[in-house]
């Protein structure tokens, strides 16, 4: 079905209070300094993960995807890599959503999507407003067929933030798969409306991998 074809980012994590993605100054502050780094380093994997991972807690979920794809080309087993280091660093710092949000990821791709649930709910624990962690948190009830999920948490996303545009088309698909096709239409026009819009704050990705 359709959810077994969206990587995690759709593969599905803008400052948190504004629309589409459109980059708070320190967001493009650090976005713009990996990208620097990567265009110097291309085969880094640290580097390409860590620009992913910026890239999706702020949106930007295909950019993330682009980058996050790359990382296994560059170094084996790094979701165990991650896994380590977050795991460990949670321990230490418990408060930081950001952690918690990479160490989603690492459960994720260890196939324990349960755990990557929970870890998504506690960057919800400590920055309640992210709504890119809500359509995470949707997604992957969505690869599990719990489509009734799936909807709720979109849904509780977009009262926080209505020009989502990712949540909009993950609603548009879980409402397919119960065979709601007005709201298939609804989040079809909203997904339009907002691509319109946001090609204009688009982030500059760096350059591809170097042989």
């Amino acid at each position: 079905m359709i959810f077994k074809h969206i990587a995690l980012f759709m593969i599905l994590a803008t400052s948190f209070a504004m629309g589409f993605p459109k980059l708070s100054a320190e967001n493009i502050a650090i976005q713009t300094k990996l990208v620097e780094q990567i265009n110097e380093s291309p085969n880094n994997p640290e580097l390409r993960f860590e620009l992913a991972m910026e890239y999706a807690s702020t949106g930007w979920i295909e950019l993330g995807w682009d980058q996050l794809k790359l990382v296994p080309q560059l170094q084996e087993n790094y979701a165990e890599i991650v896994f380590n280091e977050y795991s460990a660093l949670v321990k230490d710092d418990p408060n930081n959503w950001k952690a918690h949000f990479r160490l989603a990821f690492a459960h994720y791709f260890l196939d324990r999507k349960d755990d990557a649930i929970e870890s998504f709910k506690n960057v919800l624990s400590i920055n309640k407003n992210h709504v890119w962690s809500m359509g995470l948190i949707g997604l992957i009830y969505g690869e599990k067929k719990d489509y009734k999920a799936c909807i709720s948490w979109s849904k509780k996303a977009l009262k926080i933030n209505d020009d989502a545009t990712a949540i909009h088309f993950l609603l548009g698909q879980a409402y397919y798969e119960t065979g709601n096709f007005f709201g298939v239409i609804g989040e079809t026009l909203s997904v339009g409306r907002l691509k319109s819009i946001e090609a204009k704050y688009r982030p500059t990705p760096p350059v591809g991998i170097t042989k």
